[in-house]
């Protein structure tokens, strides 16, 4: 018979962030290691500890302030904590955060509000402004889908398909020098003080433009690039960007909540985040209407920015793990993925390479900076958004992390992306240490759906059912095919946990009519590791410290 999977994406309220956080420098790159043999000494000697403990606080008293500080080496702050610090210090009124890898589950949680001013709380399903992750997210994926098909050929002269894009210099221009931004196309114009005002303007002044520098010779960040392929994908498929993209991307993946232009929804002002309030050109809050002043010209779709989407979308991408759930097979050939994100080492004047359409981690560190944090793998790929979002894959660990945000709100003026971009790396760093500190069991998975096709038995992923969330996501794939009925057909959706009283006990999951019950052989596995001790340990030894000084 075959395999179950059930995944799933859980909410969380207290997960514990990395050791990078406010730890003194002279532990450097070493504070996480000698960290954890501290508290494997303290483990080892807590009873005598305790014992001191008590007489020394009796005989000294403590300085209650500084101990809970420095115990802050060892119980680093929760995701939460970083994340209602950002908001508190302005880097943005709201905030969501997911990571997760393909073998443990997916978390989310959304933070703040709307607007700094505004009482309505940002969701899970709420929608953001992803700005460049429209690359990554649309753009690339599409051009990934027509080579894989065959229609388009990545060494072919970009002009093979757009006509008007070959001249002034750009005849040998190909889709490969467009994707790793090698093209020699400039980063972005100005348009809106240029006085350009119309799409038709903003196309003809892209397409005749020059050449800023030779195509191959380096690597220049472009968003020109990224709008000449969306323009290329529309001729080559003749479809609409987004009309594409919804049919062979947001729809196969279980994207529900991913558009463009949510302003034409009914209700937008409930559903999309706002961004900035535009003071210089449009003179309004720029809500449900893209931010990127150039893909606004363009009409709202652009291959560059544009998207809308959901924090539960993103978990839905990572969680079909490329698979069209509506066929189950793969929605691209492992093969084009593997090229797609190997970083462009072609040109040896270039020693700060993008892959095809990514971004990747090493070039930000050679960079001196990257929002990828410290603990991600050297072949992570991902991307960064103006308005303050971003995505990392280290496909080494399995793991993703992204954290969207509205950082252009209230204005987006010059060195407004401080803020969050220190927060960037300390989530990336918090996934990769909650994903190895987590005690996630194995166990037994026994489902039944209400249309009859009775209990099944296999083998589940993990299941942190000790974990106490009010909130899932489950995705059902590759069932077994016992039922004319159901067949393999997948189930996406929202659905609410019944609440577990003992680890002993099985955890209920009901989707609409249907129910989902997971159970384990070993209920000790289920039991969550006990961090009291090693707080009070923590306490011990710097109340010892501060009570013998001077």
């Amino acid at each position: 018979m075959d395999d179950c999977v059930i995944r799933q994406v859980v909410a969380f309220s207290d997960v514990r962030c990395s050791w990078k956080f406010d730890l003194p420098e002279w532990l450097g790159g070493e504070g996480r290691r000698r960290g954890e043999k501290i508290r494997s000494w303290m483990m080892k000697h807590s009873l005598p500890m305790l014992i001191a403990s008590g007489v020394l606080s009796r005989m000294f008293g403590g300085r209650v302030g500084l101990t809970q500080a420095l115990c802050n080496l060892f119980e680093p702050p929760t995701i939460s904590e970083i994340m209602f610090k950002a908001i508190a210090d302005r880097a943005f009124p709201g905030g969501a955060v997911a990571f997760g890898s393909c073998t443990v589950p997916y978390y989310y949680r959304a933070y703040g509000t709307y607007t700094f001013e505004s009482i309505v709380e940002v969701t899970p399903e709420s929608l953001w402004d992803m700005a460049s992750l429209t690359k990554i997210m649309v753009t690339t994926p599409c051009i990934m889908l027509l080579y894989d098909r065959g229609l388009i050929e990545l060494e072919e002269v970009a002009c093979k398909y757009l006509p008007e894009f070959g001249n002034n210099g750009k005849e040998l221009v190909t889709i490969h020098q467009l994707l790793t931004h090698t093209a020699g196309l400039r980063e972005f114009y100005p348009f809106f003080d240029m006085g350009v005002k119309s799409r038709k303007q903003v196309l003809d002044y892209i397409l005749n433009d020059r050449l800023w520098y030779t195509s191959g010779e380096m690597a220049r960040y472009s968003d020109l690039s990224m709008i000449v392929l969306g323009i290329i994908v529309e001729r080559v498929t003749g479809s609409s960007l987004d009309a594409f993209a919804a049919e062979e991307i947001f729809r196969p993946l279980g994207m529900q909540h991913t558009t463009f232009r949510p302003i034409d929804l009914t209700d937008f002002d409930v559903m999309v985040v706002p961004t900035e309030v535009d003071r210089l050109h449009r003179n309004r809050l720029l809500w449900g209407e893209v931010h990127d002043p150039t893909a606004f010209l363009l009409g709202g779709v652009a291959g560059h920015a544009g998207l809308f989407s959901s924090i539960v979308d993103v978990c839905r991408v990572m969680l079909a793990g490329g698979i069209d759930l509506l066929t189950n097979r793969r929605l691209f050939k492992e093969a084009t993925v593997r090229l797609f994100i190997t970083p462009d080492l072609k040109t040896a004047s270039n020693p700060r390479p993008f892959a095809l359409g990514w971004d990747v981690s090493l070039r930000r560190a050679l960079d001196g900076y990257t929002s990828a944090g410290q603990y991600l793998g050297p072949r992570t790929f991902g991307h960064t958004g103006f308005t303050g979002t971003s995505l990392w894959i280290d496909p080494d660990r399995d793991l993703f992390v992204t954290l969207l945000t509205n950082a252009v709100h209230p204005s987006a003026t010059v060195g407004f992306g401080s803020k969050v971009r220190a927060v960037r790396p300390l989530i990336a760093d918090a996934a990769v240490y909650t994903m190895e500190q987590q005690s996630m069991p194995r166990g037994t998975l026994r489902w039944h759906l209400g249309s009859g096709l009775g209990d099944k038995s296999c083998e589940s992923l993990v299941h942190p059912a000790y974990q106490a969330h009010t909130d899932a996501i489950l995705s059902i794939r590759d069932c077994p095919p016992d039922s004319a009925e159901l067949g393999r057909q997948t189930l996406v959706g929202k659905a609410s946990a019944l609440p577990r009283e003992e680890p002993s006990k099985s955890t209920t999951y009901v989707y609409s009519d249907q129910t989902v019950v997971a159970s384990f052989r070993d209920s000790k596995d289920m039991v969550p590791k006990k961090k009291g001790v090693q707080v009070l340990l923590t306490v011990f030894v710097f109340s010892l410290v501060v009570s013998l000084m001077p």
